[in-house]
């Protein structure tokens, strides 16, 4: 069985949906299911965004869980079942629903409580990308800005040389500027929060409530990766730690992705839109293999497997 990895923000596209939204009335229901319970209307809201209105958070957000979701149910309705299940940041709520440890309402439930307790918490913020640059040397420009009062952290470790900062606007454009003579690309990310950081901690506080209030969330059927700690989650309360924390907490992505084949997973579909994780692969393990699957057309496409899971026994 191929391992699932769930999509992020920033995998966010115009008109995305719109393929599971006209073939499927069972999709058009979870569209309705999904406006009812953030409060508008999600398939105006995709299918009319340009882009700029579809990296707005709220939008961006709830509509990548539910194109990912909807992605995850087509692959099962094709007999499709994931051998491991990982998810990049906000890819987390799909990636759990897929593996059977939270219902898609408690879910869309917590991510909107997040996006409201950053709101009302006035939480703000950017993210930007260093390609081409080590981790260590960003974290040390990392650290002579925070030692200037500027916060930034290296939020994201998505490949050796692919890493995302986060923190205030200060600091972000400032180690961006820092940095942009020496890395292959630095820039801003149509983000407008710091997750991935400690100014995200009293956000994660603040929903330990509606965590706890949760009543679906059990132990996940499948293996679940966390990228915070790149090791399997087996309990309910690793599941409801990582619905708490993971919006405050480093991603270490190329971890995580390492530790997944080390336990001898060698294909991966990315259950999402866009194809991001599916180039951040070839990043980090060449030897491994990942398709696209966030679109009835690219689900439709999927090669057969090629190759069997191994353990990790086989290669020692």
């Amino acid at each position: 069985m191929r391992a699932w990895l769930f999509s992020g923000q920033v995998s966010e596209f115009p008109g995305m949906g719109r393929d599971f939204w006209e073939s499927s009335p069972e999709a058009r229901d979870l569209f309705e299911e999904t406006s009812a319970i953030a409060g508008f209307d999600l398939a105006e809201s995709l299918f009319s965004a340009d882009e700029n209105a579809i990296h707005e958070n709220r939008v961006a957000q709830t509509g990548v869980f539910l194109v990912s979701t909807l992605a995850a149910r087509e692959l099962m309705a094709r007999g499709e079942r994931p051998g491991a299940i990982a998810g990049y940041s906000l890819g987390n709520y799909a990636a759990l629903v897929a593996a059977g440890a939270v219902s898609y309402s408690e879910a869309l439930t917590i991510l909107l409580a997040v996006l409201s307790e950053s709101d009302r918490l006035g939480i703000s913020g950017a993210m930007g990308a260093v390609i081409g640059m080590s981790e260590s040397d960003v974290e040390a420009c990392c650290a002579r800005q925070r030692d200037e009062g500027r916060p930034v952290w290296i939020g994201n470790v998505n490949a050796a040389t692919q890493l995302v900062v986060t923190g205030s606007v200060s600091g972000v454009d400032a180690l961006l500027a820092e940095v942009s003579p020496r890395a292959l690309r630095a820039l801003r990310l149509p983000m407008s929060w710091p997750i991935h950081s400690v100014m995200m901690d009293v956000v994660a506080r603040a929903v330990v409530a509606v965590v706890a209030g949760c009543r679906t969330i059990v132990a996940p059927r499948v293996p679940v990766y966390a990228g915070h700690s790149f090791s399997r989650l087996t309990t309910r309360h690793e599941i409801e730690d990582l619905l708490v924390r993971q919006v405050a907490l480093p991603s270490r992505w190329k971890d995580t992705v390492e530790a997944m084949f080390a336990d001898g997973n060698r294909e991966f579909l990315e259950v999402g839109p866009g194809e991001t994780l599916t180039r951040m692969l070839r990043w980090i393990v060449r030897e491994a293999r990942c398709s696209p699957a966030g679109t009835l057309a690219a689900i439709a496409a999927l090669p057969p497997e090629q190759s069997a899971r191994h353990s990790r026994s086989d290669h020692e």
